[in-house]
């Protein structure tokens, strides 16, 4: 297995990812979130947004997604700014008619490995709860084919009832589902 180029959070005061990180397209593999519960195919791109003063640039964000009985594409579009105060965390807010709405996130863990075999960039991230959604957390990888059932067992035993990840996570108990993926058989579940 390749050495963590990026490594991985295992506490509130680790590093956050490098600013680059989220930068391309991330599959949504597992989650907590009802909103992907009838949906398949759950991608998200991020494009920073340049700034001229060098600070962390925001990031244009298209997630796209098909519902379990469609082929039509659906897009969600928004923009992500990192959060005042917390390096590891960010600040949504839609377009468009969505501009309305908005949600604060962070990172839970996160690595990343040079020449990333499939599946090994991945990222677990913790939503706060809005007036349309609840808490919820989402784990996603930069391969479609994901980060796999062993990978989900050893994260969600980690979180129950763990303080590794913070006071921002109050769920409990830790209940994923996957979000199917074209092409993906799914997996066993736990």
């Amino acid at each position: 297995m390749a050495d963590y180029l990026f490594g991985h959070s295992s506490s509130r005061n680790a590093p956050p990812p490098p600013d680059y990180f989220l930068t391309g397209t991330w599959y949504v593999n597992y989650s907590t979130a009802t909103r992907w519960k009838d949906k398949r195919n759950v991608r998200m791109t991020y494009t920073p947004i340049p700034t001229e003063d060098g600070s962390i640039p925001s990031l244009d964000e298209l997630v796209q997604y098909q519902t379990l009985t469609s082929d039509k594409i659906e897009r969600i579009e928004g923009i992500h700014t990192p959060s005042e105060g917390d390096n590891k965390a960010w600040d949504w807010r839609g377009k468009g008619w969505l501009k309305i709405g908005s949600c604060h996130w962070e990172f839970v863990d996160w690595a990343a490995y040079p020449e990333s075999a499939k599946g090994e960039e991945w990222a677990v991230i913790w939503f706060q709860k809005t007036i349309f959604t609840p808490e919820s957390l989402d784990i996603l990888s930069r391969d479609k084919d994901g980060v796999g059932s062993n990978f989900l067992r050893v994260i969600s035993v980690d979180m129950e009832g763990s303080e590794r990840y913070g006071s921002s996570l109050r769920m409990s108990p830790v209940r994923f589902f996957e979000v199917p993926r074209d092409g993906v058989p799914l997996a066993r579940p736990i």
